[in-house]
């Protein structure tokens, strides 16, 4: 049963970002399972679990999905739900225990969110691939011909920014954008992440095996085609703050 997991682990998001407000504490769990355990579950599935576990009249007790309740064992400090059931008795209220299952490719993370926003997601990124697929194209055929030889109608990602280039089919190059080549690079020093940060100026991020790489500006990767996230309190702190107060 669930009823005590779901309650322990809205405590500790009180204690870990100071806020008793149900939705910050849903934020910050949903940031927590999504970069540390890979597990994508809104906010808004968490104010749900909030709403149904803790604030009912007759409170749920049953249970959630295993890779779930593996996930919020791991935020809890506990290796898997049986280490968590032998410290907290009192979780199993019927004889009943969950037997987790081993987790296959196919399949898929508990998100009650509408089924349209994660498609969209999917279908945004496999057209972004076939834009920029037709584009070069495109472009290949007119610069065969002659049309655009001489022309700057493309950009190409040079280390940390876009520079403006002739469409030549070079590696990670894009259909021009000025707005990018004007504002878009990634920062590679902590220091100007945080002076960002703490000037309200735009800051995005990406995390990708186990690192995490900030940008000025949104766009997808440049490298990995992945949408990039807004840099989030908690983001900032664990990957940032605690980071450059270690340095110094």
């Amino acid at each position: 049963m669930s009823k005590k997991l779901i309650t322990l682990v809205f405590e500790k998001s009180e204690t870990d970002i100071g806020s008793k407000v149900k939705n910050r504490m849903a934020q910050h769990l949903s940031e927590v399972l999504s970069d540390e355990y890979n597990y994508p579950f809104s906010t808004k599935s968490f104010t749900n679990l909030y709403n149904k576990f803790i604030e009912a009249d007759t409170p749920a007790n049953e249970d959630l999905k295993p890779e779930l309740t593996k996930c919020l064992c791991k935020y809890l400090g506990y290796k898997n739900y049986a280490e968590f059931v032998t410290a907290h008795p009192s979780e199993l209220e019927e004889p009943k225990i969950i037997v987790e299952p081993i987790i296959t490719k196919d399949s898929e993370p508990e998100i009650q969110e509408p089924v349209k926003s994660t498609s969209f997601g999917f279908f945004n990124q496999g057209r972004n691939k076939i834009v920029s697929l037709i584009s070069v194209v495109v472009i290949s055929t007119l610069t065969y011909f002659g049309f655009v030889r001489e022309k700057q109608n493309c950009m190409v990602w040079q280390e940390d920014h876009y520079v403006q280039s002739a469409c030549a089919g070079a590696k990670y190059e894009e259909p021009y954008q000025e707005l990018l080549v004007l504002n878009f690079r990634k920062i590679n020093d902590l220091e100007e992440v945080r002076a960002r940060y703490e000037q309200h100026q735009e800051l995005w991020y990406l995390k990708t095996g186990g690192e995490v790489e900030f940008f000025t500006y949104y766009n997808v990767h440049p490298v990995y085609h992945k949408g990039l996230h807004k840099v989030t309190d908690y983001m900032y702190k664990t990957h940032v703050l605690d980071k450059v107060e270690q340095q110094e």
